[in-house]
């Protein structure tokens, strides 16, 4: 999804002669308030750094952005100036009170640096939606990635729980290769990260994801691989932690692995990384994993790799899922695997990131393989909720997903770039 804003202008206007003991600040904003009036956009871009910013927009280009803000500008009837201050890093901030040609009120910002040149025009408020896979993609862009990455992991509930420092606090994430991207606990991210000029909109299965704030500047580094400057969304997740006590941050989802193969294996409660190019060949150094069963092909939709789980002589493409502690079909899938289902009495609740569904049926589902794999009974939940979200193009073409029930009877190495899941020996 492309980061889009919408932009809210402080209009700025004509004002009177300042007197002649003005300070050279005051005449810095009279000069950039005449072009801003004016519509003088050459002008106001020569008084700019290079690196100016405009209010709180993203990077921007400044010669295509400003034209068209000055194009939508209206005048003022007076002004003053409220504030002067010198920030930490030594860049001056001037802040205005404005009465606008229309009678509404405004408190536009400029900030010079000691060159004198305008690294912000605090012009814009703008609202802006986060982009969650282009935030995590850009930190992962000047982020240290090891050849090789081991990660240790703990189980819980039938769940991956894996160490990390957040901001430099120690704690755990919930691995979950069915989310996209990094989403933390609100109740881990202060303040001060919290970005009130971003909305995010996140599905997950369930539905929609509710007070979904954003947070930006965060560090992490996660078995060697170091990102600074993560942005990130944040939700009220329900307040878990580990036995020992240790806090759980939040989801650590599929964009994480961009460049690098995963094993895992549940055996020893480990999940190994290893780089591969775009065509998914390795490009270091890689672990020993024992003799190979068997490989087969691999499908990626957006972040699920899809499988052909073959069930008396039927395909039924599934999606992996490590953040499912029980395989998950739906009800028309169901329905026809009647045969090849050993129902419980028991009913079940499936929870998703958007929410929960009560009154699932559940059993096992016999007699599967993946290619030449066979796999042993495998506990499977019943549902009629989205698997996956999406619609149109973007809906998964699946009928269930594959969670640890699946994952731990073999180690596995799934091969995104490649197209291709492996099997060994566990």
């Amino acid at each position: 999804m492309k980061q889009r804003f919408f932009l809210i202008v402080l209009s700025l206007g004509l004002f009177g002669t300042l007197s002649a003991q003005e300070s050279q600040s005051t005449k810095k904003v009279n000069t950039i308030i005449e072009h801003l009036n004016t519509k003088n956009g050459d002008a106001l871009l020569r008084m700019m750094a290079d690196s100016a910013r405009i209010g709180n927009l993203p990077k921007v280009d400044n010669s295509k952005v400003v034209p068209e803000i000055l194009s939508k500008f209206n005048s003022i009837t007076d002004f003053s100036v409220s504030k002067e201050e010198r920030l930490p890093n030594g860049d001056l901030m001037i802040s205005l009170r404005v009465t606008y040609q229309d009678g509404k009120e405004g408190k536009p910002t400029f900030a010079f640096n000691k060159k004198g040149d305008i690294v912000n025009l605090g012009i814009i408020k703008a609202r802006l939606t986060g982009n969650p896979e282009r935030a995590l993609a850009d930190a992962l862009s000047t982020a240290i990635q090891p050849d090789t990455v081991q990660i240790p992991f703990q189980m819980m509930n039938g769940l991956i729980y894996v160490p990390a420092t957040l901001n430099n606090q120690q704690g755990y994430f919930m691995f979950d290769s069915g989310a996209p991207v990094l989403i933390l606990r609100k109740k881990y991210i202060s303040e001060a990260h919290i970005s009130k000029d971003v909305s995010v909109d996140f599905t997950g299965m369930g539905g929609m994801m509710q007070d979904v704030k954003w947070a930006t500047g965060n560090t992490l580094d996660w078995g060697g691989i170091q990102l600074n400057d993560l942005d990130a969304p944040v939700a009220s997740m329900d307040d878990m932690e580990l036995e020992n006590g240790v806090p759980i941050f939040g989801l650590m989802g599929y964009g994480i692995l961009k460049g690098y193969q995963l094993t895992f294996d549940y055996n020893k409660q480990v999940l190994l990384l290893e780089k591969v190019d775009e065509q998914g060949n390795l490009t270091g150094a890689q672990f020993a994993k024992g003799e190979i069963l068997a490989s087969s092909v691999m499908r990626m939709k957006r972040h699920i790799p899809i499988i052909d789980v073959m069930v008396d002589g039927a395909i039924y493409p599934m999606g992996i899922d490590c953040g499912a502690n029980a395989n998950v079909i739906k009800v028309a899938a169901a329905e026809d695997l009647a045969e090849h289902m050993d129902y419980e009495e028991e009913q079940v609740a499936i929870n998703g990131v958007g929410g929960s569904a009560q009154n699932n049926k559940v059993g096992f589902l016999m007699h599967s393989t993946v290619g030449t794999v066979a796999f042993e009974d495998m506990y499977t939940a019943v549902t009629d909720q989205m698997i996956g979200g999406g619609a149109g193009e973007q809906a998964l073409p699946i009928v269930g997903l594959l969670g640890t029930p699946f994952l731990n009877q073999y180690k596995m190495t799934l091969n995104f770039n490649k197209g291709e899941i492996s099997f060994y020996q566990k």
